[in-house]
């Protein structure tokens, strides 16, 4: 990823363009910056995968400052529009300001009576240990909705409604509807649909129970614990605001689902449910180690070794050696050429 800043510093600084650097950015490339959250920019580029893209939100909490999310190259790009590899074809557009603001809703939660930043793609409850039973009451505005036993819930905005919600069953959202989504995870109930509600509602989760500690986990970054107290979720008071090309057009949400559905259709070969598991892990987190998608899935070693050599033999995931350590190998999903 350094390569590739540099890279794009480089092809700015051709353009006179003014660049601040997030501090510990500039620290590896050995250049002067500022905190996050101390920045005064007309315009965030962020540079890297989903999951670093997800993360950086997270930090940034509420901001009105445009974001241009950037590929890196080699890294997931679901979220994104613009690569390192086509920016020089952008770069002009986006000095001139040939370009307009892309709204997408977000959601928070209250987790212990405590707000959590708000979040892009969707919060999930689910049991600490993976395909442990949860049970929960759910309210819409107040009133008593359903009561459900099930491995999880999922709440999620029109942009996340691709992401995890929709390998659980979840509903395609465009991102201008006005709503969210409400997916249970495999339902004891097996009438049980997910829900499509206006985003001025709110959603209670309450009379949580499990066998084991019931986690909240934001954007597939952050892992809260919930404790007796409700978990609450409502639409955010800030949405994130996205650069939005002209050339970018509704076309490019179609291109993302047809990898989707792609990736769906090489696991019609009846895998178990831990590689698919393991698979949504490295899908929606991008290239991890084994050590951490152990601790990610919280299946057994065993489990994840299983896993990974039906993945591998499918031709659906990948392993390479990590540069810092050759005995150590790296996972990631196969890109599709």
């Amino acid at each position: 990823m350094l390569e590739d800043t540099r890279s794009l510093l480089e092809m700015l600084k051709q353009r006179k363009a003014d660049c601040i650097l997030e501090q510990k950015l500039a620290d590896n490339l050995k250049k002067k910056g500022v905190s996050l959250k101390r920045m005064d920019v007309d315009v965030f580029a962020i540079i890297g995968s989903d999951r670093f893209l997800l993360k950086s939100l997270l930090d940034l909490g509420h901001t009105d400052i445009p974001i241009l999310p950037i590929a890196s190259m080699g890294q997931p790009d679901f979220l994104f529009d613009v690569m390192v590899s086509n920016f020089e074809a952008v770069v002009d557009d986006l000095l001139s300001g040939k370009w307009t603001r892309e709204e997408k809703k977000r959601l928070v939660a209250e987790i212990s009576g405590k707000e959590t930043p708000p979040l892009l793609n969707d919060i999930g409850i689910f049991a600490r240990r993976s395909a442990t039973l949860i049970r929960y009451s759910l309210l819409i505005n107040g009133e008593h909705f359903w009561k459900d036993g099930s491995d999880g819930l999922i709440v999620a905005t029109p942009t996340g409604s691709t992401a995890y919600a929709l390998s659980v069953g979840g509903p395609v959202i465009l991102n201008s509807s006005p709503v969210f989504s409400i997916i249970p995870v495999n339902s004891v109930n097996p009438s049980r649909r997910p829900l499509v509600l206006p985003n001025d509602m709110e959603v209670e989760i309450r009379d949580l129970t499990s066998s084991v500690a019931v986690e909240a986990v934001l954007d597939g970054q952050i892992r809260k614990k919930v404790d007796g107290k409700p978990v609450l979720i409502r639409q955010a008071d800030h949405s994130a605001i996205f650069v939005k090309f002209e050339s970018e057009r509704v076309a490019a949400l179609r291109g993302k689902l047809q990898k989707k559905s792609e990736m769906s259709e090489d696991l019609a070969h009846d895998l178990p449910p831990s590689a698919k598991l393991v698979l949504k892990v490295l899908e929606y987190q991008g290239q991890l180690s084994q050590k951490e998608i152990i601790e990610e899935t919280m299946l057994p070693p065993r489990t994840v070794r299983y896993a990974l050599s039906l993945l591998m033999s499918e031709g659906v995931v990948m392993k390479r050696l990590s540069l810092r350590d050759s005995r150590q190998g790296l996972y990631q999903v196969k890109k599709k050429t």
